[in-house]
């Protein structure tokens, strides 16, 4: 009696190319949105009403939204320049004081649309934003920064920050 025979072992698959990754190529519109959500995670909304007069004082890497004024990481300030770069060149005239814009809404004063900026980013907008805000709850335990960064009220804030807050003032009695 012969032992079975492998089938597979004289199939051909390739090498593996074992290079560093090649950076993603992002448009500029598509890593401003990224960089928004994942840095400071505006809600989708906050994104798709962003006029030009938001970022009048981008060189001090302040964004202005209806509630608050957000200061801009380097990473989110970067982005945001090549991305106006790009708005400016592709659409000179426009008349719609929205910084995002398509084809479509160019020709109008109209925001973009939900399923466009949907496209934008590579998961889910909550997801991005509720990690943010856990990972900083996690960090400073402050419920009022909290607020603050994030434009959350105060009853909003409590449920990011309440199970860190044992932990955070432990830390500081322990000094550490």
């Amino acid at each position: 009696m012969c032992a079975p025979s492998n089938p597979a072992v004289h199939l051909r698959v390739g090498t593996l190319h074992r290079g560093i990754p090649l950076p993603a190529d992002l448009d500029p519109s598509r890593a401003a949105v990224t960089a928004l959500l994942a840095f400071h995670a505006l809600r989708t909304t906050e994104i798709r009403t962003l006029t030009l007069d938001s970022l009048r004082d981008l060189d001090q890497s302040r964004l202005h939204l209806p509630d608050r004024t957000v200061l801009l990481a380097d990473p989110v300030r970067i982005r945001l320049s090549a991305y106006l770069a790009h708005h400016t060149a592709t659409w000179p005239r426009t008349a719609n004081p929205h910084l995002f814009l398509t084809r479509r809404t160019a020709i109008s004063t109209t925001p973009v649309s939900r399923p466009w900026l949907y496209r934008r980013y590579p998961s889910s907008s909550h997801l991005l934003r509720a990690d943010r805000l856990v990972d900083e709850a996690q960090a400073a335990g402050d419920t009022r920064m909290i607020c603050e960064l994030f434009g959350l009220t105060f009853k909003a804030a409590v449920r990011y920050t309440r199970p860190y807050a044992a932990a955070v003032a432990s830390s500081s009695v322990l000094g550490c």
